[in-house]
């Protein structure tokens, strides 16, 4: 059968109107049961399909969410999308995901992509602090998760964070409490986020009396490729007895590098969790994120914004969970 099968076709083949074709395949009482099931038996043994876009224009909704990720492979952000997919199918929303492997360009073209979709509203983790998303997105209801629009606009969005500060704080303390003196750090490329966990490393510092130096910070690159560079200067070079690293790729990259360096006593912190941490030779204190309840209030709140576009925004701030691991025992 022809896939371009209409809702005309289906009405000529039932002996009845196109209006009643549309009330019978949206299962409405003002058809009778008897009537309904024989429109929905021909038009589904015709292969015919609603047009969803053609819907979206009369209805004005397309019951469709846009989420903008800058990638899909970081483990944080598989989990998130499923988090917001999930909470959005319970809501009867579909999501579109677009990854921008952090490039503006990518980025603006998945936004663009996105609108033209007709989507009811964005999700967005922004790729950078420059963006125009005033400009950009329009009228189009928007929240940010995970990182903050641009300062000059932030007040423009809901925006749906975990306690960058305080998570990192508690890791930094408790590698402290564990006994480290020189704790160094790999921070994040991303500007926003690496300010909030640089911050929560001096306070750490400076509340068990121990001196902030520049020396022992260091800034992985979008790729991370300088990441196993940065471990060994820390960790051999400014000799640090703990290394904390700021998300879960740039601890990927440090592990990559310790095989190397046959180093024994020293501690590792870092702001994600993963569960094969439980198997790692050194100690490590992490920060697990609750990432189910990022993604459900993200849709939560963008829903309410999308049925009301007058709501005032609001900033959400989720604690992180502190894991303290010993190291592992093998039998």
């Amino acid at each position: 059968m022809s896939a371009n099968i209409t809702i005309k076709d289906v009405a000529k083949r039932a002996g009845v109107s196109e209006a009643t074709v549309s009330r019978a395949l949206n299962d409405s009482p003002q058809v009778k049961r008897a009537t309904r099931q024989k429109i929905q038996a021909i038009a589904h043994s015709l292969g015919y399909r609603p047009n969803g876009l053609a819907r979206s224009i009369r209805v004005q909704q397309s019951h469709t969410l846009g989420m903008i990720i800058p990638d899909i492979l970081n483990g944080f952000f598989t989990q998130l999308s499923r988090a917001i997919e999930d909470a959005a199918s319970q809501a009867g929303y579909d999501v579109l995901i677009v990854n921008t492997d952090e490039h503006l360009q990518k980025e603006a073209k998945g936004i663009n992509l996105m609108l033209e979709k007709q989507v009811d509203g964005l999700i967005i983790t922004s790729a950078g602090a420059s963006t125009d998303y005033p400009k950009m997105l329009g009228n189009t209801p928007a929240v940010f998760v995970d990182r903050m629009p641009p300062a000059d606009v932030v007040s423009q969005y809901d925006r749906v964070l975990v306690d960058n500060v305080q998570g990192t704080q508690d890791i930094i303390g408790c590698l402290i409490d564990r006994g480290a003196r020189r704790v160094g750090i790999i921070n994040s490329a991303v500007s926003a986020t690496a300010q909030e966990r640089l911050k929560g490393y001096h306070r750490a510092l400076r509340a068990a009396g121990l001196p902030t130096d520049p020396a022992t910070e260091a800034t992985a690159r979008v790729d991370g490729s300088n990441v196993p560079q940065m471990a060994r200067q820390l960790l051999v070079n400014q000799k640090c007895d703990a290394l904390f690293a700021a998300d879960n790729t740039i601890m990927t990259g440090v592990l990559s590098k310790l095989p190397e360096l046959s180093l024994s006593d020293f501690q590792l912190g870092a702001f994600d969790d993963n569960d094969w941490f439980d198997f790692l030779p050194q100690p490590i204190v992490t920060a697990k994120q609750p990432i189910a309840e990022l993604g459900r209030i993200a849709v939560e709140r963008l829903l309410a914004r999308i049925n009301d576009g007058q709501l005032p925004t609001q900033e959400f701030r989720l604690a992180a969970q502190i894991i303290p691991r010993p190291t592992a025992t093998h039998p």
